[in-house]
């Protein structure tokens, strides 16, 4: 070390590299932070789907940092996503719609230029944080019917003893061996709350599609489609808190939870059964 700073201009050299490295560092790790985020959340977001996340994937790959202003030709776009011509045009349209692309003038060829932001992050963190609850109170009501089942089970012995053999078309060394009959999940539930929620289990979700269950949604007179559609956005916050009040009416509301449902009320995302399986049944009025 003493040999370096002998030497005339090596040691401050040393230095200038060792705090340039760094920096450098810290900017490209910023940056792959910031894509990574935007992807999660367009994954994650209920109005966007798949296409929509290859369409911002393949805008990324031409950024270099988050003020960049990239731009795909369509044949760019259908060779980095294997999607149609009409579907990029769609998805394009719809990532505009959402916030997520912002026009920012053409090239010479006519390609447009975006700007691309992580518009809808604090609207679909609520989202996630309203299924990861709706997902608890069902997991623990599971939970609960199935141990009074058990319960019940135990109690109540068999009428009929009979001693019990083997049987002869089952077992390992039967003509026919066990299968495995499990469930069979889809490979793609959709990323709705009510689409997670209906997946949980095949029991579970007979119970949420029921007419009953749909009675105590926004309305007992949707239809199921009416019951999956957005429901309106408020043109200000004394109709959001109205509309609030209609779907909180009859339940005991934690003020989070309020306000979580308020912000996908004013986002658009918010749908009468949504609302109905998060929420839970309406307590009965008492006589």
């Amino acid at each position: 070390m003493r040999a370096v700073e002998q030497v005339p201009g090596l040691a401050e050299g040393a230095r200038l590299m060792a705090k340039k490295r760094p920096q450098k560092d810290e900017r490209k790790a910023s940056f792959t932070t910031w894509k990574l985020n935007l992807e999660n959340t367009v994954s994650a977001d209920p109005l966007a789907d798949g296409a929509c996340l290859q369409i911002v994937r393949a805008y990324l790959d031409f950024m270099g940092s988050p003020d960049a202003r990239p731009y795909r030709s369509l044949i760019d776009l259908q060779v980095a996503t294997s999607l149609s011509e009409n579907t990029i045009i769609n998805k394009r349209r719809k990532l505009e719609a959402l916030k997520y692309f912002e026009a920012d003038g053409k090239t010479g060829d006519g390609a447009t230029r975006y700007k691309i932001i992580n518009a809808r992050e604090n609207i679909v963190l609520d989202h996630q944080t309203i299924s990861r609850e709706t997902l608890l109170r069902l997991d623990a009501e599971k939970k609960e019917k199935t141990r009074l089942k058990r319960k019940i089970s135990c109690s109540s012995p068999s009428n009929i003893e009979v001693q019990m053999s083997p049987s002869d078309f089952a077992g390992l060394n039967a003509f026919e061996p066990l299968k495995d009959c499990g469930d069979s999940p889809s490979d793609f539930e959709g990323n709705y709350v009510y689409n997670t929620v209906e997946s949980y289990s095949s029991e579970e979700r007979e119970e949420l599609i029921s007419p009953s269950s749909l009675s105590n949604s926004y309305s007992s007179t949707l239809s199921p489609d009416e019951a999956n559609m957005p429901l309106p956005v408020p043109e200000d916050d004394h109709e959001a808190n109205a509309m609030m009040d209609q779907i909180c009416e009859g339940r005991s509301v934690h003020p989070s939870v309020r306000n979580r449902l308020m912000s996908m009320l004013k986002a658009g995302v918010l749908t009468p059964r949504m609302a109905s399986n998060i929420l839970g049944p309406r307590q009965e009025a008492a006589a």
